[in-house]
This record gives C-alpha cells, structure tokens and sequence, in this order.
C-alpha cells in the first residue's frame, strides 16, 4: 500500500466540494430534474448542427471558471475591493527560533525582540473593521497550530498577501528569501479552493524565482514587479504570462514594469531601500501612486512620469522605520495607511486622497505592513492608465 492511500478504505473520499461551488452545482441539478434546461441556452447552439470550433476555439476561459466554480475573484487593476482574505494572528507570528541567529533573518527597524502578538492581533482586527466599514468582505485564515513548512518551523504565517489571486484562480509563488515560508502559499490557496471555490490557475516552476505577494496593478492595464532577490528572470517571465492572460488584453496593451533592484538586502534599515516592491511603490488613485523614489530605478521612474503618474515621495526618515508606500487601495482615491507614518499621509491628502490611518508597527518589526498582511481576492473593474 502507497504511503498515499485512503487507510482502512477501497474508496476515496469524496473531495471537499466549496459552498459556492455546491450552490452551482444544486442549481444545475434542478434545471436537469425538471426538464428546465433547453439546448438553445448552449454558446453557438446552432439545431441540427455539431458544436463549432468558431465558437468553443474562441471562448475565453475567463467567461467559463465562474459557471464552473460559481463565482469570480482577481485582484486585478485598481478598481473597488470587494473581498480579501487576513491570517488569523497567534503567538506563533514571534519566531521561537529568531535568537539562534537573528543575522539569518530580514532586519527591519523596529527591535524584533519586542514584537507583542497580542498587540499585533489587535491592530489586525482594527484593520479589518477599518476594511469592513468600506464595505470589503474579510476571511480569516486558521494555519496549524503549531504552522509549519517544507523546511521545519514556518514564519511570518500573517503575510497573507502570498494568496495571490488572478481572474481565474490563485497563483503559487517561488519564493527566493524566506526558506521557512515555502508551503505558506499552498495553504492559503488549497484554504481558498475549499471555502471560497477559488481554483489554482497556474505556479511558478522550475529554478524561477517569483514571490508573488508583494507585486502590484497600477491600473487594469499596469502591473509591476521588482527584480532582485524576490524575483528573477524567469519567474517573471512565468508571472507575467500569467497576468497577460488573466487580464482579457491584447498583448501590447498591457504594461509590465520591472524595478530593478540595486541593494543586496530584502530591506535595508539605514537605506530604506527594499526587494519587495510594496515596500516602495503602491497605488493610490487613477495615474497617482506613493513611491520612495531612491529605491526605484531611473527607467521605471521615467515611464510613470512619461504616462502622467502623479508620484507623491516619501521622505527618508519615515521609509526607514514605516514603509508608508506599503497602503492598501480600498478604491481609487482611499486608501488605508500606516497611522506611523504621518508626514506621507499629510501628503496623499494634500493629493486628493483620503487616507484611514491604522496603527500597524507590530507587523512593520516582523518585516512588512498592510498590503503584506492583505491577501487580495476580489476586485471590481477599475480605470485604466488611460483613463482621463
């Protein structure tokens, strides 16, 4: 017997079928018993003829997951949040294994060795209701208690923004910093088929290096990544075919930025330079972003200024300890910030924007903040670039 096989069962269980799906499936079913459904609702239904490759050659998949899965999700572009999914925080979040060699792991400003999980459970509830108040539906995530990964003890279980989810379904990352990270993201997806009918579109394979989490759309038609230690040639190429495909554009009409990356550290405390990019840029109205711009490079800088981007800067000394440009766009022209970081929100509303400040230096000690912690399920559709 396989180490694999159903114990003391000649059968396999049936699999865990999600509510959304079952929902569709139930409707299906009574179409089927009362003789409700016709031919004619077919795609191309042409009577007295086969099916026609014109139309099933030509049907984006996008059009078939939902009557599959019975519903849609994407984070894509920058339109109105709907849905986002936040890990519940335990004790577990200050690594027991931090003091064997504090060197080894990421450094950010704040004394890890004061991080409160009990203080950073609080401001991850003040969050939620701050996105609940807007409007945005929040899951929580249970990992096991104790969590683990691939390579013995798991950290950083609250950056749940490695649920990366597409038009279509999830996306698993390949992570090139944290080793006792790997299986966080294949948790959080196989969480998401199972209670939301959220499918896994596609992983990243092979020596490509793509984590996923901490990229971002600048518009339906924008989106960024930063290559360096958290992503590298050819995950991104594998990340962005993914993305060209899940947008429903011509290639061309979509824009891929890359920042590149000058600094070998994942966040450099005296620099404020960082590998993530949402440690350096993040979206806050149609054609306006937060950006430190000492951390991305001249070709990226050019191309939002040649497109008409607004670039509200963030000063050093506030990059340094808070990271303000790590917000999370609610809609464009809201947004929620680090309530820490007072001169860049002074800024983006001076730009037009509201901001919801949320106290959040707990997660900013263990190496990130709210887009981190954030992860993205579903987004109406948004401006593009273009827009005027």
């Amino acid at each position: 017997m396989s180490d694999y096989s159903v114990v003391g069962s000649d059968v396999a269980p049936e699999p865990i079928i999600p509510p959304v799906m079952q929902a569709r499936i139930s409707e299906m079913q009574e179409q089927v018993r009362d003789g409700s459904f016709r031919l004619d609702s077919m795609p191309g239904y042409v009577a007295g003829s086969r099916p026609s490759p014109d139309t099933w050659h030509n049907i984006d998949a996008l059009e078939i997951y939902p009557l599959v899965w019975g519903r849609e999700c994407g984070q894509n572009g920058i339109g109105k949040l709907r849905e986002v999914a936040l890990t519940e925080i335990t004790e577990w979040e200050k690594f027991a294994f931090y003091d064997q060699d504090p060197a080894y792991f990421p450094q950010m400003h704040g004394s890890y060795s004061t991080l409160d999980t009990s203080k950073m459970r609080d401001q991850s509830y003040a969050y939620q209701a701050a996105m609940e108040e807007h409007g945005v539906v929040v899951h929580r995530v249970e990992l096991p208690n104790p969590p683990v990964s691939a390579y013995g003890p798991a950290k950083s279980q609250w950056a749940t923004a490695e649920l990366f989810v597409l038009r279509g379904g999830s996306v698993l990352p390949k992570r090139g910093i944290n080793p006792f990270a790997y299986g966080r993201s294949e948790y959080f997806s196989l969480w998401a088929m199972q209670r939301l009918g959220i499918p896994v579109l596609g992983a990243i394979t092979g020596t490509g290096i793509a984590e996923c989490g901490p990229s971002m759309f600048l518009a339906e038609d924008v989106f960024l990544v930063a290559r360096g230690r958290a992503f590298n040639d050819e995950g991104i190429d594998q990340f962005f075919d993914m993305v060209q495909r899940s947008s429903g554009l011509d290639e061309g009409d979509m824009n891929f930025l890359t920042i590149d990356c000058p600094n070998p550290y994942y966040f450099d405390p005296a620099t404020g330079l960082a590998h993530h990019p949402d440690m350096l840029i993040g979206p806050l109205d149609n054609r306006k972003v937060i950006a430190y711009p000492p951390g991305i490079d001249y070709d990226t800088l050019r191309w939002l200024k040649s497109h008409d981007f607004e670039i509200v800067e963030v000063e050093h000394d506030e990059q340094i300890r808070f990271a303000p440009a790590n917000v999370l766009l609610i809609e464009p022209g809201l947004v929620v910030m680090h309530a820490e970081a007072p001169k860049a929100i002074a800024a983006v509303r001076k730009a037009g924007v509201e901001v919801i400040p949320i106290e959040y230096s707990e997660f900013l000690k263990e190496g990130g903040g709210l887009h981190c912690s954030t992860g993205l399920i579903w987004r109406d559709r948004g401006p593009y670039s273009t827009d005027s």
